[in-house]
């Protein structure tokens, strides 16, 4: 029995595809080779472990290759399934590019479901496209004191990449700041220019009701009052409600604060 390769690699999309190629780089067997994220607590017998060192030149290749040789659609499905919370999210994209670059599979490769990696990939694709589409009409911004717009949320899928552009796009002369409150991640974008991405460490600072503008706090409370006013008590159906939003969305929407 031939040992495992394991490789370790960040935990990010630059790091899995940095693991890809240097698996293709060092002519593994994709059989026996498996991406492991992060620190490895637990070492298994028969394996052999190698650490992969994140490189941008490398992981932008292997994306590039991905698009020429399987296209759009498919290249769609593995990034959104890069950014799933799975923690197989890494061996699952890297044996669909695996099977499809062997040439077993003719047309479009995320079709290929029979295969259990390919069926992974949809389904992680597909967590993580609905949650980014629930976000982009649950979330609440909230005016600070120096007019930037701030809103916090708490994804279970790193949903921060797929949100940004709608905003940016929706946004263009707002200054706003977008946190990921469990991986403190925030994209910050600047009026009239583009966005970034920061990852924090630690928690970061606290926004506190001292902090939002005096037209934010009006606001605030007549939208309370208004949504408290046309609610009609007979006709309340918390069920549907539910089903239309989630109760996991709603602590940091203003509409139920």
């Amino acid at each position: 029995m031939q040992d495992r390769n394991i490789l370790v690699c960040e935990d990010s999309p630059e790091g899995i595809f940095s693991a890809v190629y240097y698996a293709y780089e060092q002519k593994m067997n994709p059989n026996i080779t498996f991406i492991q994220l992060n620190v490895v607590e637990d070492y298994e017998l028969f394996s052999k472990y190698f650490s992969v060192e994140t490189d941008f030149e490398k992981a932008e290749k292997v994306d590039k290759t991905i698009v020429k040789r399987f296209g759009e659609i498919s290249y769609s499905y593995l990034w959104y399934a890069l950014y799933s919370r799975n923690e197989e999210r890494g061996n699952a994209v890297y044996h669909t590019i695996a099977r499809g670059l062997s040439g077993a599979y003719k047309g479009e490769l995320v079709n290929y479901l029979q295969d259990p990696y390919v069926l992974a990939v949809s389904k992680m694709r597909q967590s993580v496209w609905c949650e980014a589409h629930h976000y982009m009409g649950f979330i609440r911004f909230q005016e600070l004191k120096n007019k930037i717009l701030y809103s916090e949320i708490e994804p279970k899928n790193q949903v921060l990449p797929m949100i940004a552009r709608h905003f940016a796009d929706r946004f263009p002369g707002e200054n706003f700041i977008i946190k990921d409150k469990g991986r403190n991640f925030y994209v910050v974008h600047e009026a009239g220019k583009g966005y970034v991405f920061h990852q924090q460490e630690e928690q970061g600072v606290t926004i506190t009701d001292d902090m939002y503008s005096k037209e934010e706090v009006e606001i605030q409370h007549l939208f309370q009052i208004f949504h408290k006013t046309i609610a009609i008590e007979e006709r309340t159906n918390l069920k549907l409600q539910r089903q239309l939003l989630p109760l996991r969305f709603r602590e940091n929407m203003i509409d139920f604060c």
